[in-house]
C-alpha cells in the first residue's frame, strides 16, 4: 500500500477549517512496527515515561499514570528512517504551502478505567511566539478511535482567532494547560486504524478519556516551518515541570 498525497480539495479543507481528516493514510505494517517498538514504554513507564495528569495527590513513584506521555524516539532511533515520518513531513508541507520539517514527536498512552481527557488547548499555547502560525500536527492513533476511548475533538475555523489565554491544569503535577474555546463549534473525528488526522498549531483541540477496556495510544509527530529559529518567547501561562525533581521553571515571557 503507497501512502497519499494531498489533493487540492484536502488542501482547501485544511485552510478553511485548520484540521484534516486523512483516511488509510498508515499501512498497517508500518502501524505495526511502531507499535511494537511503544509496547517497551507501556511495559516500563516508570523509567520511560511521565505522567501528563499526575495528580497532585499522589507521590511521584505512586503515580497511577492516567494520561502516559514519552518519545518514539526514546525507545525506537530508527524511526527517523520510517515511511510514515517522511510522509508526514511532506504531507503537511503540501497542506501549509510551505516545506515544514519534522520538530518533535510525542506517544500519549490512556488506560483503561483510570484516563482523564486531554483538556482543551492550542499547541501554541505551548509553544513560543516564533511559532506563531508555523507550526502543524499529524496525530497518529494505534488502534480505532471514537468518543469513548479518545478521539480527536476540533473546533472548526479555530486556527482563525487568537491563541487563548491558558491555565495550567488544576490538581496535576505537570505542565497541562486548559483553555476554553466556542465549544458550540466542536467537531469530533472518530477514525479508524490507519487513518491520521492533521491541525493547525493554533487549532483548539481535545481528546475524551479512555473508557474502552483496553489503552487508546496514538503517536503526535509535530512540525515547523523550515527556518524556524527556536521557539522565542512563552507566554505568561507556560511552566516546566521536572517530574523528577518536582522543580517548576518559568521560561521567559517577554
Amino acid at each position: 500500500m503507497s501512502y497519499p498525497s494531498a489533493t487540492e480539495g484536502q488542501r482547501a479543507s485544511y485552510r478553511e477549517h485548520g484540521f484534516l481528516v486523512v483516511a488509510d493514510a498508515i499501512p498497517e505494517p508500518d502501524l505495526d512496527e511502531l507499535e511494537g517498538h511503544l509496547e517497551r514504554i507501556l511495559t516500563s513507564p516508570r523509567t520511560l515515561a511521565f505522567d501528563w495528569a499526575w495528580s497532585e495527590d499522589e507521590a511521584r513513584d505512586e503515580r497511577s499514570f492516567r494520561i502516559i506521555q514519552s518519545s518514539p524516539s526514546l525507545v525506537w532511533p530508527g524511526i527517523t528512517e520510517a515511511r510514515f515520518r517522511a510522509w508526514a513531513v511532506g504531507f503537511a508541507s503540501d497542506l501549509v504551502g510551505r516545506p515544514v520539517e519534522f520538530w518533535y514527536d510525542q506517544f500519549l498512552a490512556k488506560p483503561p478505567e483510570r484516563s482523564v481527557p486531554t483538556s482543551w488547548h492550542q499547541d501554541e499555547g505551548y509553544w513560543g511566539r516564533n511559532l506563531a502560525d508555523r507550526g502543524i500536527t499529524c496525530w497518529i492513533p494505534l488502534q480505532d478511535v471514537d468518543e469513548a476511548n479518545g478521539c480527536m475533538h476540533f473546533i472548526d475555523r479555530g486556527h482563525r482567532g487568537d491563541v487563548l489565554e491558558h491555565r495550567r491544569v488544576e490538581g496535576v503535577q505537570s505542565d497541562l494547560l486548559v483553555c476554553e474555546p466556542d465549544v458550540d463549534r466542536t467537531v469530533p473525528c472518530p477514525i479508524a486504524r490507519g487513518s491520521v488526522t492533521f491541525h493547525h498549531s493554533r487549532m483548539p483541540h481535545m481528546t475524551t478519556a479512555n473508557r474502552s477496556p483496553a489503552y487508546r495510544k496514538a503517536v503526535s509527530q509535530h512540525m515547523r516551518v523550515v527556518g524556524t529559529e527556536g521557539e522565542g518567547d512563552h507566554y505568561p501561562w507556560k511552566v516546566y515541570v521536572d517530574q523528577l525533581t518536582g522543580t517548576t521553571t518559568v521560561p521567559s515571557t517577554r
